[in-house]
């Protein structure tokens, strides 16, 4: 990592926090809270470092539809999404089969969604 670069990121942070905003990611203000006392840590999310990584850890937003939101919840026209693209956060005891349900149900509700939006 650059020089300086994780300090830069930091103290941006803290300065979008202290507003009560997050533009870079959209965080509920709720969520945000500057970091000023040490300790402070890093962690390497290489994908051949940490599994979990590979993740969304959330998500994009979605209708149950599948139609994929903005952050003011507005439709994207036309973008849809399912499985863990959506959803689903990787815990202990993950197991990647799991996976199969979310994107064969909600995989199915978007594309019916999306054919019937081109009919119509």
């Amino acid at each position: 990592m650059p020089s300086g670069v994780l300090q830069d990121t930091v103290a941006l942070y803290n300065r979008y926090a202290a507003e009560g905003v997050d533009p870079p990611f959209h965080k509920n203000a709720r969520y945000l809270q500057p970091l000023t006392a040490p300790p402070y840590a890093a962690i390497d999310c290489s994908t051949d470092k940490v599994l979990w990584a590979t993740f969304t850890l959330g998500g994009l937003h979605t209708r149950p539809s599948g139609e994929v939101l903005t952050p003011d919840e507005r439709v994207i026209p036309g973008l849809y999404a399912a499985g863990r693209t959506t959803s689903g956060v990787a815990a202990y005891g993950y197991v990647s089969g799991i996976s199969l349900g979310d994107g064969t149900f909600f995989g199915r509700r978007a594309g019916r969604h999306a054919a019937s939006a081109r009919r119509g």
